[in-house]
This record gives C-alpha cells, structure tokens and sequence, in this order.
C-alpha cells in the first residue's frame, strides 16, 4: 500500500479508499511536535513494508524522506499521456516538423516508449547521439530512418541524464520530470483543477487500473527551467 499525505488539524493515521485504490492516510498537524510523530508513524510504515508516497502538500515531503519513503513516481502516467503532452507544447501540429530525441545514461527505457509516438505524430524524428540499438528499432519497427530533413527542432524530448537546451519547447520524461515541468490537470473523477502534486496520485491509480489514460485530462505544462507556460488549447 501507499501512503497519502496531506496537512491537517492534528496528526492520525487511518485507512482510505479512493476510487478502489487502498491507501494509509496520514493526516499531519502543525507544529514540531505533531511532525515529530507523523515521522514515527511513517518510519513503522516503513517497517511494514510501505516505500511509495503520495504528498497532496509538497511541503510535507521531507518527512516522509527522512525515512526512505520515496514520491510515487510520474514518469509512467507523462509517458501514458503523451499524445496529450505534444497537443499543448505544440498545438499546431507536429505533421510537418521536427523532433529532436536526446537521450542520456538511463533514459532508453523512456526513449523506447516515445520513440513509437513521435514517430507517428512527427515528420521527422531524430536522434542527438542515438543509441544503435533505438535507431535501428526506429527504422525496422516503424519505418522512421532518423533524422530531421533540414528542419530545425521544433520540440525537444529530453529523456535521461541530459542537460536542457536553450531553445523551448522542450518536454522533459526524464526519472524527476516532475521536478522539471509541473502539470496540470483535470478529471471527471476529480472536477476541480488539480495541484502539481495530485498527479502522484492520478499515477498510482493509472498503475493500478482504476483510471485509464483518457480520464486524465492535460489544462497546462509549466516549465521550471525556461518560466514558460504553455495552455492546453
């Protein structure tokens, strides 16, 4: 089980259930003492096998840390919802433009993912020092010979340990993307807009089959690096 936390008036611990996922709730209260105790109570979680966080108040964060209880990661819903992603970095298109794949130590498994999406919305795809192994599955598993047919890039995917380029857009699905850009979204089981955090959660009930891709729907991207802002169309 995961374990969600959010602020409250006093610390507690109890057991929820949302949308048919079962998690602890840690509710933690103001205070260096009601801190102290949500720290006891994350580390017996920690014993009982708990790794996996959902923080609704990143400020809360830390705590769960200081006991080796990691946020839930999001990489696998961004790389879910990446048709949508593209829609609002570049909401002209991509059907006569070039994307630039730049792929670092530790993000192939990523790159892999993409490469089959970009493929089909972009013209030309091409790779910043490809690894063989991608180029060779981009030629024979989708006919894509990479390559950027004199175009300059008109999105940058970054995934791995790779630094930022200058120029925007850029999407970033790399381990700590959430870290990078912050997103924003809505959904039919959770009208309201939802805060950067919430998507921790929206990705943990992905991974356990509650919701589904097309429930989430993608308002706007804010790039931490660039301060650019991009609106869903």
């Amino acid at each position: 089980m995961l374990v969600y936390i959010t602020s409250g008036q006093k610390t507690d611990i109890t057991t929820i259930n949302m949308d048919g996922l079962p998690l602890h709730h840690l509710s933690v209260g103001r205070g260096y003492l009601a801190r102290r105790r949500a720290v006891r109570w994350l580390r017996e979680l920690y014993v009982s096998g708990v790794r996996r966080c959902v923080c609704a108040d990143a400020a809360l964060l830390p705590l769960a840390e200081q006991v080796d209880i990691t946020p839930y990661p999001v990489l696998p819903l961004r790389l879910a919802l990446l048709d949508g992603l593209l829609d609002v970095l570049c909401p002209g298109g991509l059907q006569n433009a070039a994307v630039l794949l730049r792929c670092g130590r530790g993000g192939e498994a990523a790159a892999r993912a993409a490469a089959p999406v970009l493929a089909r919305r972009a013209r030309y795809l091409s790779l910043d020092d490809p690894p063989h192994l991608l180029a060779q599955e981009l030629l024979y598993r989708w006919g894509v010979s990479p390559g950027d047919g004199g175009r300059p890039a008109a999105l940058t995917v970054l995934c791995g340990d790779c630094p930022p380029p200058e120029a925007a857009p850029v999407l970033y699905l790399t381990a700590d993307c959430a870290a990078r850009q912050q997103l924003l979204w809505t959904s039919p089981r959770m009208p309201a807009p939802q805060p950067p955090a919430a998507e921790q959660l929206a990705a943990a009930l992905l991974d356990a089959g509650k919701w589904f891709p097309s429930d989430i729907h993608i308002t706007s991207l804010l790039d931490i690096h660039t301060k650019s802002h991009y609106n869903a169309t």
